[in-house]
């Protein structure tokens, strides 16, 4: 028996870079792991990954009368299908709520723009021109901030405005 036991090596220490390098592959297994995972869900239609809030804002899309929450009733440019008024819109957008923000734009703050629906380089810098002015974040993209500083048209008094507030 006592020969066995002299054949046995003595184990040494383990070395802390060795350890270290260990630890670190065997991290990287468990993120490939990961990422092979994701790529599988998302080839059959599943996502988990997170987006900004703004890519979750919906494009506006048309402008319909809306109530605001002092009761006055005004068009207003919102997300056609949902009817919210929390939406976007910037340079490449081609709709009827790009032609009323050209409308309010031209009648109620006298910029020399087309109205033709198309959010285009005039219609980017007229609006960067009308943020400045209302003292916001002069972006060039249409969202609740413009929203809510634009002196909205009112419905039933053509020369009148008011502020949308939810």
């Amino acid at each position: 028996m006592r020969g066995i036991w002299e054949a046995r090596e003595r184990r040494q220490p383990v070395d802390r870079d060795e350890s270290r390098t260990m630890w670190v592959r065997a991290r990287l297994l468990v993120v490939a792991a990961a990422a092979m995972l994701m790529t599988m869900l998302v080839g059959i239609g599943v996502t988990a990954t997170a987006t900004p809030a703004h890519a979750a804002t919906p494009t506006c899309t048309e402008a319909v009368r809306k109530y605001s929450a002092s009761g006055e009733r005004m068009f207003i440019p919102v997300q056609y299908s949902t009817l919210s008024p929390t939406c976007v819109m910037k340079r490449g957008n081609r709709n009827n709520a790009v032609k009323y923000l050209q409308e309010v734009m031209r009648d109620t703050y006298d910029y020399n723009i087309a109205v033709d629906g198309d959010f285009g380089p005039a219609t980017q810098s007229a609006l960067i021109s009308l943020q400045r002015r209302l003292g916001i974040t002069a972006d060039g993209v249409y969202g609740p901030q413009t929203r809510d500083a634009i002196c909205w048209p009112l419905y039933y008094e053509p020369y009148a405005c008011w502020w949308y507030d939810e």
